[in-house]
């Protein structure tokens, strides 16, 4: 529980300088699910306000009463290719529950692409096979990239990358990245990368005139696919074939409506705090494809907060400022 008596302010600089590593940030986030699988950790669905196609703000909100923190998270997101540098914008303020008092102001754009590959590679514990040699990213921006090493870390034997970017130069630029990582890297086409790999991350964000693009009839038997747009890049037909569907939290399931590109939920078979709290047995075969749909949950960004917090107030980075 946090005892401090100052109000603490954190720069993306300043989460960068912390060099997170991603077995902690994986640790943290299973911690927190098992938590909310226990009924431990308290959360509520998303609320979101729609502007236009990929513009929207939306708030994420959760409470962990035992570690005493409290979380909200506030995210502005806009078209890509406009005015802004980055389209996904956020901020998180953690509060202490025991006096309400708010501890931490963070940056929340380094946060979330911790916390969002961090989920992704807790579910790919229960639902990726341990011999996958290769991962596909459809989609080339800050989310990919952070896959990539969180992936990577989980799954030694990925070697090959393949890479499909609706522009050239970012994909070859991941490319690059993924070299220096030590895989070899390629860039294809969106069918081409979803037939040669046991892992699939699509990230791919949504602008005016967006139509989903992917198959599932792509995928090859026995990947692991991470959905982490929503599912909007997929079209809808076939999904309903895929052998496992697993959601981050029930409340994806708020977002199957027409104006979000998700494909209906009712049939998803479990939830992420499911597999974590092993009361689903994850993926049972080597032959099964497996679908994780990810929305974003309060739940992992409550525990990257406590964990960027608790890590910055013992190394003395950040701003204090007066309660």
């Amino acid at each position: 529980m946090s005892t401090a008596d100052f109000l603490l302010h954190l720069t993306d600089t300043d989460i960068n300088r912390l060099d997170l590593d991603v077995r902690s940030v994986r640790g943290a986030i299973h911690k927190a699910f098992l938590a909310y699988s226990k009924g431990e950790l308290q959360t509520q669905p998303k609320t979101s306000i729609a502007i236009g196609p990929g513009h929207a703000f939306q708030s994420l909100v959760a409470v962990d009463a035992h570690r005493g923190f409290a979380a909200l998270k506030w995210v502005g997101m806009v078209p890509p290719g406009g005015a802004a540098a980055v389209n996904i914008n956020a901020s998180i303020l953690l509060s202490d529950t025991a006096s309400g008092q708010l501890r931490c102001l963070l940056d929340g754009r380094r946060a979330t692409a911790l916390r969002t590959a961090g989920m992704t590679a807790v579910a790919a514990q229960h639902l990726a096979r341990e011999d996958s040699t290769s991962i596909g990213l459809v989609g080339a921006g800050v989310q990919a990239e952070s896959h990539l090493v969180a992936l990577k870390d989980l799954l030694p034997a990925l070697r090959t990358v393949y890479i499909h970017s609706g522009t050239s130069p970012t994909g070859e630029r991941l490319a690059e990245r993924a070299r220096a990582l030590g895989f070899e890297a390629t860039v294809t086409g969106a069918r081409e990368t979803l037939s040669q790999s046991d892992v699939v991350v699509t990230t791919v964000p949504i602008g005016p005139g967006f139509e989903p693009f992917l198959e599932a009839s792509w995928i090859r038997p026995g990947a692991f696919v991470a959905a982490v747009d929503l599912a909007r890049s997929w079209k809808h037909e076939g999904l309903r074939d895929v052998d496992l569907t697993v959601v981050d939290e029930e409340a994806m399931k708020h977002y199957a409506k027409p104006g979000n590109l998700v494909p209906a939920l009712d049939h998803a078979d479990a939830t992420l705090a499911d597999l974590v709290g092993q009361r689903h047995a994850g993926r049972e075969d080597d032959r099964q494809r497996v679908m994780l749909f990810s929305s974003g949950s309060a739940v992992a960004d409550l525990a990257i907060a406590i964990l960027i917090y608790e890590r910055a107030v013992f190394a003395g980075i950040g701003t204090r400022l007066d309660a």
